[in-house]
C-alpha cells in the first residue's frame, strides 16, 4: 500500500489483488478516503443522500460511510440530527459571545457620552444601568469611535492623519 497525499485529502492506492478474500471491514479500511478536513459542514445534498441510503436502501452506517467515503461518526451525526429534528440541515454556526451593549443600550450609551463628554467610565456604567466591567465600557466606546482626550470623550476623525491633527492644534514636532 503506497500512501499518496495532497493538501485537501488523503488517498490510498492499493493493489486489487490484495483484496481477494478480504472481509467487508478490510474493504472499508482500504477504500480510498477523502475526508472533509476543516470546519465546513457536509453539504446538504450529501446529507440527504445519506438519509436516503439509510431509509430507502436500509444500509448500515458502516456501509453508508464506505459508500460516500466519509467517517462513520459523521454518518451517525447526520442520521441522529434527522431522527431528532427531522431535518438534515447543519446546525447554525456559533457566532461567538453576544455583546453586552447592543440595540437600545448601545444608542443610550452613545447619547450619554455625547451629552456628558467629561464622564468617567464608572459614571457611564452607573447611568447605563448595565452590570458590566469598566473594560467593557471602554471597549464599547472604542468600537463607537470615541477616544479619551484629556477630560473629554471625542469622536476620532479617521480622515485626518495624526501629523495633520498636530499641525491643526499648533503642536510642534
Amino acid at each position: 500500500m503506497a500512501p499518496t497525499s495532497d493538501r485537501s485529502n488523503i488517498k490510498y492506492s492499493i493493489n486489487v489483488g490484495e483484496l481477494v478474500g478480504a472481509s467487508s471491514r478490510a474493504l472499508y479500511f482500504f477504500m480510498p478516503t477523502s475526508y472533509n478536513y476543516g470546519m465546513r459542514p457536509t453539504s446538504v445534498d450529501l446529507r440527504k443522500r445519506v438519509v436516503a441510503a439509510r431509509i430507502n436502501d436500509g444500509q448500515s452506517m458502516g456501509e453508508i460511510a464506505a459508500r460516500f467515503k466519509m467517517p462513520k461518526g459523521t454518518v451517525q451525526n447526520i442520521l441522529e440530527r434527522y431522527r431528532d429534528s427531522g431535518t438534515v440541515l447543519p446546525k447554525p454556526a456559533n457566532s461567538g459571545r453576544r455583546p453586552a451593549f447592543s440595540g437600545a443600550a448601545l444608542i443610550k450609551l452613545e447619547k450619554d457620552v455625547l451629552d456628558h463628554p467629561d464622564s468617567t467610565l464608572e459614571e457611564l456604567r452607573d447611568r447605563s444601568g448595565m452590570m458590566v466591567s469598566l473594560v467593557c465600557i471602554h471597549k464599547t466606546l472604542r468600537k463607537l469611535g470615541f477616544t479619551r482626550k484629556k477630560k473629554l470623550y471625542v469622536r476620532m476623525n479617521n480622515n485626518v492623519r495624526p501629523s495633520q491633527r498636530n499641525a491643526q492644534h499648533g503642536a510642534k514636532d
